[in-house]
């Protein structure tokens, strides 16, 4: 784009960013009833909110007037203090940039570092809501005589009459402009040690421009702390890298996107918008070395951002993944102790939590359809008793009919989601009637979104979407996936053993449909243990062992692991073959679809993958 007409919005990854360029978003509605005055030096009418589009940068909060930003790219006036430096366009010495990055408050939020008193309130433009104003502390005396010449006269004495309080946007140190200026003497006390994200941020001399990247930037360490890295073995910090997806809690994701572009380096964090997105942070921090990822999202969205690391990076060498769950489902996050669901509360220690995570291996399973021959298949139906009455047959034949999701194949939520989601899973797979209540619930999510603004109204919409399953429900006893589908594990044919069940689980990890666990633990017990195989047989469950779990559920067990039961469990093994005969509702990692024909799915595994343990061992 032309940089003399066109304003860049977001982190700018053109070849016309600067180390300093700021990250502009316009202001919503919650920030309007909090509106402090434009920044822009020269503005005629700081206060009005109503002149134009207010624009509000996530790095610095600097808060502008969006007709201001064409008339600095038409004049290059240095009207605005800088924003943080997010890289770096030479290779100079990576200790000129451990360094504050002041922001001008008129009062201090905290104690004075130096004096350990509070400042004492003044205003810019004559106001008690007055903005914060970002001055780079690279060189600050340099920095406030440079700016401060580009100020007209008559705005210099209300501007510096502000001044009596600096906190670092990096780290949050706090001081008095002039206790400040009474240590910045001492060589020592002005590095930045970057606050409580030390260990994670991405410091701006990591990041420079590069022409073997795609993307223009490549993460590379300056020279005198690579070869100290080198000759240690060992790096001393955890930069993660950050993925959110926007579409994940309502609009949480976007609000967290940028509150992290002000708390982090803004280009280690990632809005979520396609493969390339993901493919072009990989490409950047490729080379940096003890890298982590965190992924703000769901279930869905950590295995799509594994399914890309898989794809890239060998097993040995790739950043394992933390999670900050969003939605709702979360079952990997539960079972590698990253939370249930969105909390604000716990966003910074989440992510403080992350250097300190433990690796773990995750098995990834892989999901092939195959055509094949129904009429091969020999009927697994009990026969009748010769001795039945005529009125019994003709009872059964009345109410023994198939249930609704092998019965009513036009429904909408059928014909719309007709396809394999993805190729791979981590969580679980599923069969049967639990599944074609997930895809109801999920296609009536699609058709009206502002139902399901808040986990209750899931909870109850769930509920609702139950309902219309009742009389697959109440005729339970009538019917049963050993009807419809023929269970083959590690070649041995176990059909028999769904004989009694309503859902088939294929479990990858110790949870399952919002926190159950349908395996159980060895002290756990089942509704129907008489008609389960002796669990004296099973291995403990372990999501990295190369073995999946094979559980069936009856509708009471749909219940009753939600209060600590478990279901039947039928086996442990390294891979299965699920011949559907008939069209079939199912799920994969929470994602639902519908199998419109006589199908098989063979499930093999398909390579591990690195995460983080949260967990307490």
């Amino acid at each position: 784009s032309d940089g003399n007409t066109t304003v860049s919005y977001g982190v700018d990854w053109s070849d016309h960013a600067h180390p300093t360029s700021h990250c502009w978003f316009p202001l919503t509605s919650d920030d309007v009833a909090t509106i402090q005055s434009c920044t822009y030096t020269a503005c005629t009418n700081p206060k009005s909110i109503y002149e134009s589009t207010l624009l509000r940068c996530a790095s610095c909060a600097l808060i502008i007037h969006s007709h201001h930003l064409d008339d600095l790219q038409a004049t290059k006036a240095d009207f605005l203090p800088h924003c943080r430096p997010s890289f770096v366009d030479d290779n100079d010495n990576s200790l000129k940039y451990d360094q504050h990055f002041w922001s001008d408050v008129s009062i201090l939020p905290k104690p004075c570092l130096q004096c350990q008193r509070a400042s004492v309130a003044t205003t810019l433009f004559g106001s008690d809501d007055s903005p914060l104003s970002s001055l780079s502390a690279l060189n600050i005396p340099g920095q406030l005589t440079s700016f401060m010449n580009s100020v007209p006269g008559n705005l210099i004495p209300k501007m510096w009459e502000s001044s009596k309080g600096l906190v670092c946007l990096w780290c949050s140190a706090g001081y008095h402009r002039s206790c400040w200026e009474y240590l910045s003497a001492q060589e020592d006390k002005i590095q930045c040690d970057y606050g409580i994200f030390r260990n994670i941020v991405v410091r701006p001399q990591w990041l420079t421009r590069s022409n073997e990247s795609s993307t223009g930037f490549r993460a590379r360490l300056p020279s005198d702390l690579f070869n100290k890295s080198t000759e240690s073995n060992s790096f001393p910090f955890t930069p993660v890298i950050v993925f959110i997806n926007k579409r994940s809690g309502g609009q949480v994701g976007e609000k967290l996107y940028r509150k992290l572009l002000g708390k982090l380096n803004p280009r280690q964090v990632f809005l979520l918008e396609n493969n390339d997105t993901i493919n072009n942070a990989l490409d950047i921090y490729s080379s940096l070395p003890n890298t982590r990822i965190c992924v703000f999202g769901g279930d869905g969205t950590v295995g799509w951002v594994l399914s890309r690391l898989a794809d890239i990076y060998p097993s040995s060498n790739q950043p394992p993944v933390s999670i900050f769950p969003l939605g709702t489902g979360n079952d990997l996050s539960r079972v590698l102790g990253w939370g249930e669901e969105y909390d604000s509360k716990r966003l910074y220690n989440t992510l403080l939590k992350i250097p300190d995570a433990q690796t773990a291996v995750l098995d990834r399973w892989q999901v092939q359809l195959e055509e094949f021959d129904v009429s091969t298949l020999i009927s697994t139906e009990p026969k009748p008793s010769e001795n039945s009455f005529d009125i019994r047959k003709k009872f059964e034949t009345l109410f023994k009919q198939p249930p609704t999701f092998v019965r009513e194949t036009t429904r909408d939520a059928y014909q719309n989601n007709n396809k394999l989601p993805n190729t791979r899973f981590i969580n679980y797979m599923s069969f049967g009637l639990d599944a074609a209540i997930t895809l109801d619930f999920h296609h009536e999510r699609t058709l009206n979104p502002a139902k399901f603004s808040s986990p209750l109204n899931n909870k109850l919409m769930y509920l609702n979407e139950s309902c219309k399953y009742i009389e697959d429900f109440a005729r339970a006893d009538m019917w049963n996936l050993g009807s419809y589908i023929h269970l083959i594990c590690d070649g041995s044919d176990l059909t028999d053993a769904i004989r009694d069940c309503h859902t088939l689980v294929i479990l990858n990890i110790p949870g399952y449909a919002s926190g159950t666990n349908p395996w159980g633990k060895s002290s756990s017990t089942s509704l129907l243990s008489c008609f389960e195989v002796s669990t004296d047989l099973f291995d403990r469950q372990d999501f990295g062992d190369r073995k999946i779990e094979v559980v069936g559920l009856t509708t009471k067990h749909m219940a009753a692991i939600h209060v600590g039961f478990r279901g039947i469990r039928i086996a442990q093994c390294n891979q299965l073959r699920v011949e559907l005969c008939c069209p079939m509702t199912a799920q994969m990692d929470g994602e639902p679809f519908y199998l419109p024909k006589p199908v098989a799915v063979n499930i093999t595994h398909a390579g591990q993958v690195l995460v983080l343990n949260n967990e307490n061992k």
